[in-house]
């Protein structure tokens, strides 16, 4: 660790419970006046009947962080194409399908596939942390995998629970009856930040923007995270806005180019997991040197507020010009 106890950040990763009460966030559809929950299938080492838990997508929570990012930038006044700006769902390709005052977005010079990806990441915040995939015509094709990377959220077997409950939409005639189904209980979650990959072009093997915007976007992303897990946004808020009444777990930065530690709450028996996240740091910074691994635990949301807020004022965004095998 360098002085004032700041740190290169490469790799972040958050492995954590989450307790949601009385939601409907994860609705996927009907069946006559039947509301549907998103489930899954979990497989337990030594069971050989599979417990079926509901859940929340991992394309869910990456549209409602997407979202929170969409805001922060506007606010901190960070590069947006307009594109991004209007939060258009094609981000960068809006922008070449619809250039500003005729001005395209690549100069006659940019045809090569490096400086394309480099006026991409210049450009627009979210094109370079969301990522993005565009077909030039006559062109190559243009494409960036995200930043971030979203779990789906998934109920822990035997700490979750669905219900199907009667309800009546009344109008001047006669009601419509239907049934909603909630979920309570505890769920598990893991999301991974590949910080390094911020502004980083892979085919000229140098970053495309500034170390202190590199920086800012680092910040943006950590904020989005919190106010992801803060608000989770969904189906059926107006009457099923969510109890978020419990949030544990932790979080690892690496420091040298090394995953930083990530395992699911789903692994519950002797060795928890934040015990063997534990172990893992120890057995990695034994491995690649000392301060290799950091983990920040929380127990509570507000003390996740707090492990996010320090990261933020210790994170350093990460320094490389060398080839890293990303895509």
């Amino acid at each position: 660790m360098t002085k004032n106890n700041k740190f290169t950040a490469y790799s972040i990763s958050i492995s954590g419970i989450l307790s949601w009460q009385l939601h409907a966030l994860n609705n996927e559809g009907n069946e006559g006046n039947q509301t549907l929950t998103r489930r899954y299938y979990i497989v337990e080492k030594n069971d050989p009947e599979p417990k079926y838990v509901n859940g929340v997508s991992g394309d869910m929570l990456k549209h409602i962080q997407a979202e929170h990012l969409h805001r922060i930038a506007i606010d901190e006044n960070l590069n947006l194409s307009e594109g991004g700006r209007r939060f258009d769902p094609d981000r960068i390709g809006y922008d070449i399908e619809h250039p500003v005052e005729n001005a395209p977005l690549f100069a006659e010079n940019e045809t090569e596939l490096d400086a394309r990806t480099a006026r991409v990441i210049q450009t627009c915040t979210i094109s370079d942390l969301e990522g993005f995939m565009v077909t030039v015509r006559g062109g190559q094709t243009l494409k960036r995998e995200s930043v971030i990377e979203f779990g789906a959220v998934v109920g822990i077997p035997t700490f979750v629970k669905t219900q199907s409950y009667f309800h009546a939409k009344y109008g001047r005639e006669n009601p419509t009856p239907y049934n909603t189904q909630v979920s309570s209980g505890l769920y598990a979650t893991v999301l991974n930040l590949e910080a390094f990959r911020i502004g980083y072009n892979p085919h000229s093997f140098n970053y495309a923007i500034e170390r202190d915007e590199r920086k800012k976007r680092l910040d943006a992303l950590l904020k989005s995270v919190l106010y992801t897990y803060m608000q989770p946004n969904g189906a059926k808020r107006n009457t099923n806005l969510p109890h978020p009444d419990y949030f544990e777990g932790v979080i690892t930065v690496s420091t040298r180019r090394c995953p930083a530690p990530m395992i699911s709450p789903l692994a519950i028996g002797e060795n928890s997991y934040i015990d063997q996240i534990n172990s893992l740091k120890k057995t990695l910074n034994g491995l690649k040197g000392s301060d290799t691994i950091h983990n920040f635990e929380f127990e509570t949301m507000a003390q996740f507020a707090e492990r996010i807020k320090e990261i933020t004022e210790k994170a350093q965004p990460w320094e490389s010009d060398n080839a890293e095998a990303i895509e």
